[in-house]
């Protein structure tokens, strides 16, 4: 699983591609660290029906090479792992107890899929990325077995859909078109597929300008844990 190691490696090239807080997420060979703990357990649980399909490594870093170079990189907004749970409520409870004894808090947004939107961080300091956790319970989704679990990194950028769409597939080359994660017609975020490693989807999420990263951070997500006495 060191596959998530070297994704983060590769996105290291830019500085703006990091956690600040390094306590937020660290990648080992065996584990992907978060302050509720190892994230891989949770991934592995209920495997994707896809079939593995390898990451190509060179082809994602001349794309962040160049989206580099393009100056269009403002920052890491967030990574995202979406998995299966028996009960959401209780996944939410449980990282709630979990984060107590962490400098961070628990997030929710208002989810419009199945999954419930947690977000794990400090959103006082809007610009910093932040952890997202999707656990999925129940779905009418006749495909969920094939693209759940996953992995997402996103990233905000200054560019429209199309001009993400068309970096993409000069270097990428992929066969899979990349699905437009779309709002009231505006297209905020271009999902592109990395490949499967060990029946975990991974993917490349690059937002356009059109998302309003502070006022989602300031806004749109509710603390629901409480302030602990050390912050």
């Amino acid at each position: 699983m060191n596959v998530f190691k070297k994704i983060f490696s590769v996105l290291s090239c830019n500085d703006t591609l990091v956690f600040k807080n390094t306590h937020l997420l660290d990648c080992s060979d065996t584990e992907i660290s978060t302050p509720v703990g190892n994230i891989l357990p949770l991934l592995l649980e209920h495997k994707s029906k896809v079939s593995d399909h390898p990451v190509h490594f060179e082809l994602l870093k001349q794309l962040i090479d160049r989206l580099t170079s393009d100056q269009s990189i403002v920052r890491l907004n967030h990574v995202g792992f979406c998995y299966k749970v028996s009960s959401q409520e209780k996944e939410k409870e449980r990282l709630k107890e979990l984060i107590k004894q962490t400098e961070f808090h628990v997030y929710q947004e208002m989810s419009s899929d199945d999954g419930l939107w947690l977000f794990i961080g400090d959103t006082s300091k809007w610009e910093e990325a932040l952890i997202e956790l999707l656990p999925v319970e129940k779905t009418k989704d006749r495909w969920v077995d094939y693209w759940l679990p996953h992995m997402h990194i996103d990233i905000d950028t200054t560019f429209t859909a199309q001009e993400i769409e068309n970096r993409v597939r000069s270097i990428l080359n992929t066969s899979i078109k990349p699905y437009l994660i779309t709002i009231d017609g505006i297209v905020y975020v271009v999902r592109n597929y990395l490949g499967s490693i060990d029946g975990v989807n991974i993917y490349l999420d690059l937002a356009t300008r059109s998302r309003n990263v502070q006022f989602a951070r300031q806004h749109l997500l509710t603390r629901i844990t409480k302030i602990n006495p050390s912050g």
